[in-house]
């Protein structure tokens, strides 16, 4: 399970000329229609980058009847080299599926150079500002997707030029998340890093209209930098629906791994990382010799994958099975053969206000869940009724609750997952969250309309 699950479906892209730009006339939008209102959505990726939260909010909004034109950067995310076909330093413009895409340029970089990683983030923020003005004239509000956050500096010129109404969607704490990833750990450079890009967030805060955030978490987080409660609004993100929702379960996949139908099966599926601190869930395991029909399957990738099976292997644990990572379209079936599904995070600061995607995949698919993770993952399953929650990084703890899940009778455990399905719907979901943003839009837009 990646960290957006949602699938990236396949895109028909026709040229235009560099300046060529919708004409808003033709979108027959009036000014006292809310569901017309023009967005102009600012976010440094987009399609074809493997950006499939930004892709989803212009479709879900479209969808809506919101009429989105995207300012966006040259493609150059993850590999920071430019896709074929584009030039790091001429804009173009785009039709997809007949959604208009300005793409500015930009400084390629997403190495570990906390140089190149600040000359492509200011590039962008330089180029929207200046050339992405034939986006933003056309809207009653831009939106913008703050990671990172000097994706609003072409919003905030706006609002300082012409009075311009936008959204900040702030997707992870700036500049804490920076610093968080190891860049800059200390000295003279790491202060001037830190102060300006806090003067840059502040200001990105105080100048938008409103402020939408992915957990209640960030939002008591930014509430108490200052930003004033009713100016910020919780907008989880969903998943991709069409593919992450119940079904049943694969019946070959405890065989090829020599399971038994009776054989209690814990699952993870995501990324194997240090973040993940999932050799705490194998010590865990070491500690339920005990329980020898209890079995650890991790599905995925990553740099803590040998060392996971390197543990494994000195517990003598063959319990615990790691398998490949599987495409999105196979795996709520492999999800459906597990018993109980495992979230787990280090017990970190930014974790106890960060939601992993995979849970709402995991709710979506009616998945009884297990969250060794601190903060609003665990209050989420708790207040869902959808499954257990363990301190993190405490195997001792972490091993008492796998035996409450163990001593819980099947139909119980499904029945947890029906009600974080319900509750993947009522709060999460798709529907339930685009109509919040597209309020939080057109509220913002009608405003400045009104004081003209």
């Amino acid at each position: 399970m990646s960290d957006h699950p949602q699938s990236r479906p396949a895109w028909r892209g026709v040229a235009l000329r560099h300046d060529d730009v919708v004409d808003p006339g033709d979108l027959g939008h009036r000014r006292d229609d809310p569901v017309g209102t023009r967005v102009a959505f600012l976010t440094q990726c987009f399609h074809p980058e493997p950006a499939a939260i930004p892709l989803g909010i212009t479709r879900s909004l479209r969808a809506h009847g919101m009429r989105v034109q995207v300012l966006t950067g040259i493609p150059n995310y993850p590999t920071g080299k430019i896709r074929q076909g584009y030039s790091a330093w001429r804009r173009t413009s785009e039709r997809h599926d007949d959604l208009h895409v300005l793409r500015t340029p930009l400084y390629p970089s997403h190495d570990r150079s906390a140089a190149g990683r600040a000359i492509n983030y200011v590039s962008w923020a330089a180029s929207s500002t200046f050339l992405g003005r034939s986006v933003r004239r056309h809207a009653d509000v831009a939106l913008v997707y703050g990671s990172p956050i000097t994706a609003a500096t072409s919003a905030i010129a706006a609002r300082l030029r012409r009075r311009m109404p936008y959204v900040l969607m702030v997707m992870d704490l700036w500049p804490d998340s920076v610093f968080a990833t190891g860049f800059l750990t200390g000295g003279v450079k790491r202060r001037i890093a830190e102060s300006a890009l806090t003067r840059l967030t502040n200001l990105a805060y105080r100048f938008a209209d409103h402020v939408t955030v992915p957990a209640p978490g960030i939002r008591d987080a930014i509430v108490a930098r200052g930003v004033r409660p009713d100016k910020v609004t919780v907008v989880y993100n969903w998943t991709d629906e069409k593919v992450m929702q119940p079904t049943a379960p694969d019946p070959l996949f405890r065989t090829r791994l020599g399971l038994a139908p009776d054989d209690f099966v814990l699952m993870y599926a995501g990324n194997l990382g240090s973040a993940q601190r999932l050799d705490v869930v194998v010590e865990a395991m070491a500690r339920l010799s005990d329980v020898p029909h209890v079995h650890l399957v991790l599905i995925g990738d990553g740099v803590e994958r040998q060392n996971l099976r390197d543990q494994a292997e000195r517990l003598g644990l063959a319990r615990v099975h790691l398998v490949d990572p599987v495409v999105p379209q196979v795996l709520p079936a492999i999800l459906a053969a597990a018993d109980l599904h495992l979230v787990s995070l280090a017990d970190d600061p930014l974790f106890r206000i960060t939601l992993p995607s995979k849970l709402q995949a995991l709710l979506a698919c009616g998945q009884p869940i297990l969250v060794c993770a601190p903060g609003d993952a665990a209050r989420i399953v708790t207040e869902a009724g959808a499954g257990f929650t363990a301190p993190p990084e405490d195997p001792v703890r972490l091993a008492e609750v796998l035996r409450q899940g163990l001593q819980t009778p099947r139909p119980q455990l499904r029945a947890m997952g029906r009600a974080g399905h319900d509750y993947y719907h009522l709060h999460m979901s798709e529907a339930a969250n685009t109509r919040l943003l597209a309020d939080v839009i057109t509220t913002a837009a009608n405003r400045v309309r009104r004081t003209r």
